[in-house]
């Protein structure tokens, strides 16, 4: 999948920009709120997933503006496509002229992986980041993952709200076999998916973080379930591992009550991430940290490919800062087969790159192009 056009109109700061980058790594520089993030953002958007940096429609249109027009030309492995947004008080969307009912209808169309500064709490947040990263990654592979999920989280508000209800109405306890039941139908089958998706992911991630490394350092990615003990054993879908799933929400059930909470569940899981055998988020430094995010996201994006068969797009907003030069090395010049879009605030770290294409940016317009394909 390669990005062959980007135009944006009235988008925050940019009034009107046409970029047209090259298939390889994509930078684009500046200085703090230019502009840079805003592309990225504005490319996001066409995988049918929300702003990573907002949830406010307005807040994507310029200021003074009505309406905010984003554009682009891409190709997968069959064809030329073009989609088209418009932001006022609601988006409206059309995939090749035709138009979508809802953002969600883009997704399967156009792959993006997506490294911002917020995703800093993958390493160093609660563990709700952490299951976030998986099933943000889930929903671009497999869609019927997320309506599982939206099924489990409207059981989990159904059982929660039973729980203070039982207080007071403690002859309302034997309804809760039935919402335990479909949670553990449901969060059997959620828990299977994620711990199938870290195992392929951390061969991969294994290589990728090798390679930033330079090889001075191993990463170890461990999926850590709170209802199943022996969460890797699980290789199938079964009445046995339902059960089991069922009993550990009965066994936890006089604590729920008190609490008014499930302490058991998908809800609780943590995905546990390791450096030369020592916990990442309490003993890794800013760069090791960022390391394991990147690898994260390269190994999400080769997962994609594996199963789309298409290439995503790489998205990595000031990525570069906190890294040495090796690890910037392996960013510019070692991420192959790809197309890549890097923003960065400081020009020197690119005297590295030997192939692609750099954008200046100030104040929402591009002042200047180097081709270093030519």
């Amino acid at each position: 999948m390669k990005l062959k056009q980007i135009n944006l109109k009235r988008y925050r700061n940019i009034s009107d920009i046409c970029l047209s980058p090259c298939d390889q790594i994509n930078i684009i520089c500046g200085d703090n709120a230019q502009g840079k993030t805003n592309i990225l953002e504005s490319i996001w958007l066409f995988t049918g997933n929300p702003s990573f940096k907002t949830t406010k429609n307005y807040e994507l249109i310029q200021q003074n503006e009505k309406q905010a027009e984003l554009s682009i030309c891409f190709e997968d492995t069959k064809r030329e496509q073009k989609a088209q947004i418009k932001i006022s008080n609601q988006k409206k969307l059309w995939l090749n002229q035709v138009p979508l009912k809802k953002s969600s209808d883009l997704s399967g169309h156009f792959y993006c992986v997506i490294f911002s500064p917020l995703d800093a709490d993958l390493i160093k947040g609660s563990p709700k980041a952490r299951r976030h990263f998986i099933d943000l990654a889930l929903s671009q592979l497999t869609p019927q993952y997320i309506q599982y999920l939206t099924i489990y989280e409207k059981l989990l508000l159904q059982r929660n709200a039973l729980l203070k209800e039982l207080y007071h109405h403690p002859h309302l306890k034997n309804t809760l076999d039935i919402w335990d039941l479909q949670l553990s139908k449901t969060g059997t089958i959620i828990s299977i998916y994620r711990k199938d998706y870290i195992y392929q992911l951390e061969k991969i991630v294994k290589k990728i973080y090798n390679g930033i490394s330079s090889g001075e350092e191993q990463i170890q990615i461990q999926y850590l379930s709170s209802a199943f003990e022996e969460i890797n054993t699980i290789s199938s879908y079964e009445d046995k591992h339902i059960q089991y799933y069922f009993d550990k929400l009965q066994s936890c059930l006089e604590q729920d009550i008190k609490c008014g909470f499930t302490s058991v569940g998908i809800h609780r899981d943590e995905l546990d991430i390791h450096i030369n055998q020592m916990s990442a988020k309490t003993f890794g430094s800013q760069g090791q940290q960022r390391s394991c995010i990147l690898a994260l996201k390269l190994g999400e994006a080769a997962l994609l490919k594996q199963t789309t068969k298409e290439d995503p797009i790489i998205l990595l907003d000031d990525v570069m800062s906190e890294l040495d030069n090796k690890r910037q090395n392996y960013i510019l010049n070692h991420v192959k087969g790809q197309q890549v879009f890097i923003t960065c605030c400081d020009k020197s770290t690119l005297q590295q790159l030997r192939q692609g294409k750099i954008f200046e940016i100030r104040q929402g317009r591009i002042v200047n192009v180097t081709d270093l394909n030519i």
